[in-house]
């Protein structure tokens, strides 16, 4: 069989030796363990890829050469340019590109990020199996280029740990804060190569040979509803994007954007007034902020704007948040 198919290889060992040699697309992958201090003893595993080569990946594609955007542009909807009809369609055409565009250095561009995870129930019946997949693509490739899975323009670039934490000797409530500090322990590991890269930018080569300097920023996190409230340490029931809390999101009256100077200096102050970390909480949790955690991954991150980054959670915040009640509503009334 194997003469016959032509093979280059004679055992199964051999097969997987070929494979190995295959380029690999966005880097190879890598292992780090997380430990905490309670329990040295107890590694997390967290599984990624080098984000800067994943972002190369993308940026060099041939298969995107013709479609990635380095620059922000203004569109409208008449001849005139009216600012009144200024069109937003793709990220580049909005106003946050333009701001960050004026910040960098002249020649310098932009490489948008956006990062989606999504905590996955594998299996049921055979150990509760879960994978904690993280998610990279680029806002400078076009929306209806990016959401095709077989453009290939969307990159695996983590597994972010699920290894049950140790109860022993724990509350409830310290059980739950430990997830939420080794989410942020995991991303710190992986945005870690961008801090520097973001600040001073790095030389990229696209397909077409250009060399150009770009600042990876983030740009966009895709979450649903809980986990927007992990990723930027907001208080469960409050607005990760505004200054509302739990009983204030059915009010009609606009409140401040919320901006991660606002979360960190919540964070620092308490740190400083306490003596104690439950303290710490209580004070954090009154002012609507995550005591549960001190040092978010977006903590050092340049021109990132966590809460601005949040987008829509379509199934929790407008199905389960606007449509069910509008439903019962119009019930009401017939």
């Amino acid at each position: 069989v194997r003469e016959k198919l032509g093979l280059s290889y004679k055992t199964t060992a051999g097969m997987h030796e070929r494979l190995n040699e295959i380029p690999r697309r966005a880097g190879k992958w890598q292992s780090k363990h997380i430990y905490f201090p309670d329990k040295p003893n107890q590694p997390f595993i967290l599984l990624h890829r080098d984000i800067l080569e994943a972002i190369q990946a993308l940026w060099g594609d041939p298969a995107l050469a013709d479609h990635l955007v380095y620059k922000p542009k203004k569109m409208f909807a008449d001849e005139q340019k009216d600012p009144k009809s200024r069109a937003y369609t793709e990220m580049w055409t909005a106003e946050w590109w333009w701001i960050i565009q004026d910040m960098l250095p002249p020649g310098h561009t932009i490489a948008s990020l956006i990062i989606s995870t999504d905590k996955t129930q594998l299996t049921q019946f055979s150990g509760g199996r879960q994978a904690y997949p993280v998610y990279l693509t680029l806002g400078n490739i076009p929306s209806s280029i990016r959401r095709k899975p077989s453009e290939q323009a969307c990159i695996l670039i983590a597994y972010l740990p699920v290894e049950k934490v140790a109860k022993v000797g724990r509350t409830k409530p310290q059980v739950s804060a430990q997830y939420q500090q080794l989410f942020h322990a995991a991303m710190t590991v992986l945005f870690e190569p961008i801090v520097e890269a973001g600040k001073a930018g790095v030389e990229m080569i696209s397909a077409d040979g250009s060399v150009r300097l770009v600042h990876p920023i983030l740009a966009a996190y895709v979450a649903d509803y809980p986990e927007q409230c992990l990723v930027t340490c907001s208080k469960y029931g409050s607005c990760p994007k505004c200054q509302a809390g739990p009983k204030e999101l059915d009010e009609r009256q606009d409140y401040p954007l919320q901006t991660p100077e606002d979360t960190l200096k919540t964070m620092r102050e308490a740190a400083a007034d306490c003596d104690s970390h439950s303290a710490y909480t209580k004070i954090c949790m009154e002012q609507n902020v995550n005591g549960n955690v001190d040092s978010p991954f977006w903590e050092h991150l340049p021109y990132t704007n966590i809460h601005l980054s949040q987008t829509p959670d379509v199934l929790h915040q407008l199905y389960q948040g606007v449509v069910k009640y509008l439903l019962l509503w119009c019930q009401k009334m017939m």
